[in-house]
């Protein structure tokens, strides 16, 4: 053999160990320093004054970009001839403003004659999503921070509903929880015992520091010392994920891209706790549905489907995420040869040839075109993603299939993708169930079935305080107040300072015992005296002892804390009415109920009232009309238009009014008297 290309081939070989021995030497054998949560995240400032180019390329990429103020990244929305979304089913119009002293989304109601019956005007605090595939608008008060009702989809250049909101239009009343924000954002101070409260100022972007792990150590080490590190070695004071073993490594990802239906996690763990380096089954059980539908592919579902694909398994822990993705760089400006060659990696197209297709497999060929999905994800209308379960032929799904993923009503049943079985794992997932009927959908079965887990699982772990708050909610869910008031009276048991238990026994007593009902929201506000919705429920329990200048003092801090709180400024309204035959400020306050919630029956209702003590007839059939337009079983509204018939002289039309009434309330006596004496008229 020529010795030059002895030589060659040798020098070839020796690169070629290197970088094995380089890029899996370490894997899973590092013990990293910076794990525990006594270090400090830096921000990525600090990263850029030493990795300046990587910096730069990361801040192109969907991460990089995925939270930001209005006007920090280009505008791509269209504000001025497309900006209207009309949603059909609660007759609500959207405008899409950009004016000069910030964006808004416009809330709007119109009559039959274009007349806005309704307007409701919220500005822009925050941006989320690069904008490669959708941006959502979130407002900001005191803190708290919800979601806004219309996205930008880039791909169709449309505005439309948020996702989700074609389903359950929550308006500008879904909250930021911090398992949303951690994962479109970098860490936040969270508010203990809130629910999308946030302290401080927030952080824009996902940082690097989401995957290599806090940065303090690893800072002040280069800071202190300039020297090299060999090349060789390894900084343990910062996590670089090629160090790690496949599973943690995978775990970096999955810990936003591993949607599945519901997280549940650890006893006294949060979606903060994590650390790259860690194990993500330490910090939440991730529940996915069982037997899953063949096109159910979510947004973030990535790590759930790569681990469906005979590639992967097969792989015996030596592909993950990055062997075909690079974070610090934008996926758009990677070609389709690039992502060819790392399948090629594997399957060389000699070795494909030999197959019948001889032709889908030239080096013109594209493998993910063929073996990875692009189309629709089953949670959210207008994008195209690439489905990341690789398989040698994709069934197309038909139209009905596709449509049943977006309405499914059955209920599910739920997976651990983990497959623990440690004693509270039957606790965890009776847990899940309760939280997807309260957050995703309102199907009796689930609460059957966390109640039977829940019983069964606490009776092996009985100090699982999680599992017993969450049985009494399913109790509380179910209506079956008497159980559930016992499994939160074991919860406080075991922790007297657990606020939500506080506030849940506050609102099971109100109407039997209200002055134990204002204890315990008492002390709910004790332990979190920034809670809108407890003080406005401590306003009704005082309200209920008739301690009605404090339960003013109540409803007053509830909006101080929440101007856009519709149901306290009816509560406060009812105060002034009632209370203190106060006309004006009532309507004052019930006027800016409706305002908030166009459809708050309880305010129309008593807006009605006041027009009939007003004896403007009108206006009050008005008011009732629109609360039946909202619940046709809104009982006490056919008795205000029974009295305004039979006011008019319009008996006949009184009766109709009436037998409605009677229908849903049987036993109404007053109602049943009434009716007697139009009998008699």
């Amino acid at each position: 053999m020529n010795i030059r290309l002895f030589l060659a081939i040798i020098a070839s070989l020796l690169v070629l160990l290197f970088w094995y021995y380089y890029s899996t030497a370490y894997r899973g054998a590092v013990d990293f320093e910076n794990l525990g949560a006594d270090v400090a995240y830096v921000g990525n400032k600090e990263c850029a004054y030493c990795h300046r180019e990587i910096y730069q390329s990361f801040l192109r990429t969907g991460m990089g970009r995925s939270f930001y103020r209005p006007g920090a990244q280009p505008d791509i929305e269209d504000y001025t001839d497309n900006n209207h979304v009309y949603d059909r089913q609660n007759n609500l119009h959207y405008e899409m403003i950009a004016a000069a002293d910030g964006y808004y989304q416009v809330e709007y109601r119109e009559n039959d004659q274009a007349v806005r019956t309704h307007e409701l005007r919220r500005k822009v605090d925050y941006v989320v999503g690069s904008g490669n595939n959708n941006r959502t608008y979130l407002a900001s008060e005191n803190g708290y921070i919800n979601e806004m009702p219309v996205t930008w989809y880039s791909e169709k250049a449309i505005w439309d509903l948020s996702p989700g909101y074609n389903r359950s239009n929550m308006r500008f009343n879904r909250p930021v929880v911090a398992e949303c924000m951690h994962c479109h954002n970098s860490y936040n101070a969270f508010e203990e015992f809130s629910v999308n409260r946030y302290t401080g100022t927030i952080t824009e972007g996902i940082s690097c520091e989401r995957c290599h792990g806090p940065g303090q150590l690893h800072v002040d080490k280069h800071m202190a010392s300039a020297d090299e590190l060999n090349r060789t070695d390894v900084d343990r004071t910062i996590v670089n994920p090629a160090h790690l073993s496949a599973e943690l490594q995978m775990d970096v990802c999955l810990q936003c891209h591993l949607q599945g239906e519901i997280s549940v996690f650890k006893t006294g763990k949060s979606s903060s706790d994590f650390r790259p380096g860690m194990s993500l089954k330490d910090i939440k059980t991730v529940f996915i549905e069982d037997g899953l539908p063949k096109g159910d592919f979510r947004i973030a579902s990535h790590g759930g489907r790569i681990s469906l694909s005979t590639c992967f398994t097969a792989s015996n822990g030596s592909m993950t995420c990055i062997t075909c993705h690079n974070p610090h760089e934008p996926v758009q400006e990677r070609s389709r040869t690039y992502f060819n060659d790392r399948c090629m990696d594997c399957h060389a197209t000699e070795s494909l040839t030999v197959l019948q297709k001889v032709t889908d497999h030239s080096n013109k060929g594209d493998c993910v075109h063929c073996h990875m999905k692009q189309g629709a994800t089953s949670d959210i209308l207008h994008v195209n993603f690439t489905d990341h379960w690789i398989r040698k032929k994709i069934d197309i799904l038909s139209e009905k299939e596709s449509d049943a993923l977006f309405a499914r009503e059955t209920a599910l049943k739920l997976r651990d993708f983990f497959e623990e079985e440690d004693p509270a794992a039957i606790i965890r997932k009776g847990i899940a169930y309760t939280n997807y009927y309260e957050t995703r959908h309102s199907e009796p079965a689930y609460l059957v079935r966390a109640i039977i887990l829940l019983e069964q699982g606490l009776q092996d772990v009985p100090e699982h305080l999680d599992g017993y708050y969450a049985l009494a909610r399913a109790f509380q869910l179910q209506g079956k107040d008497q159980q559930a008031a016992a499994a939160y009276e074991r919860v406080m048991s075991l922790d007297p300072t657990h606020m939500w238990t506080c506030y849940q026994l506050g609102r099971l007593y109100l109407d039997e015992a209200p002055e134990r009902s204002a204890a315990y929201l008492a002390r709910a506000i004790h332990l979190n005296p920034d809670n809108p919705k407890v003080w406005k429920e401590y306003g009704d329990a005082l309200l209920f002892t008739e301690d009605v200048a404090g339960a003013k003092t109540a409803y007053e801090r509830a909006l101080a804390l929440d101007s856009f709180f519709a149901s306290a400024y009816n509560r406060l309204g009812e105060l002034e009415f009632y209370q203190h035959n106060d006309l004006q400020a009532a309507a004052t306050n019930f006027t800016k109920a409706i305002q908030q919630n166009p459809d708050h029956t309880l305010a129309l209702h008593n807006l009605a009232n006041i027009a009939i003590f007003n004896k403007d007839l009108d206006q009050a059939e008005n008011y009732s009309r629109r609360v039946l337009a909202v619940d046709p079983e809104f009982s006490a509204s056919y008795g205000t238009l029974a009295s305004i018939s039979r006011e008019r002289g319009q008996f006949a039309q009184a009766e109709i009014y009436l037998r409605k009434l009677i229908a849903l309330e049987p036993n109404n006596q007053q109602a049943l008297s009434m009716l007697r004496e139009l009998n008699h008229e």
